[in-house]
């Protein structure tokens, strides 16, 4: 999904536990294949042993592999571990960046949250590191 162009979509949802967060990104990937959403970048994360960690990332449809690599796709690692890092112990979060249409099927996805956040982005960089990291604290 180009950041460039058009409007997006930034939701986060807190939970207590990685497993809730897993299940609620299992839900996004299921409305992907049956297409009730259509693009989207969705991360969950967490904190292990202390340091910031992605456990499970999904480009839909994936198509910038070598861009995060490099640290570049619309959820940068850099901007995900700095969200992660605002996470109190314990915690985990889902984060899913996405066209305007993805909020049907986050409110059918995300059922185990904690809290939820939702921004609409037109940002840049800089901005989305900033917003990630606000969403998780809230």
């Amino acid at each position: 999904m180009a950041r460039s162009s058009g409007s997006a979509v930034l939701y986060t949802a807190v939970y207590q536990d990685v497993d809730a967060a897993l299940a609620d990104l299992a839900a996004f990937e299921q409305l992907h294949k049956a297409e009730m959403i259509s693009k989207y970048d969705a991360a969950v994360i967490d904190q292990k042993d202390g340091e910031p960690h992605v456990v499970k990332r999904v480009d839909r449809p994936a198509v910038r592999v070598i861009p995060e690599w490099l640290g570049s796709g619309t959820l940068a690692r850099r901007e995900l571990h700095d969200a992660a890092r605002a996470l109190d112990a314990g915690q985990a979060a889902l984060i899913v960046v996405g066209e305007a249409t993805l909020a049907k099927g986050f409110e059918r996805a995300v059922t185990r949250a904690a809290k939820t956040a939702k921004r609409e982005l037109n940002a840049a960089t800089d901005e989305l590191a900033m917003d990630l990291t606000e969403a998780v604290t809230r």
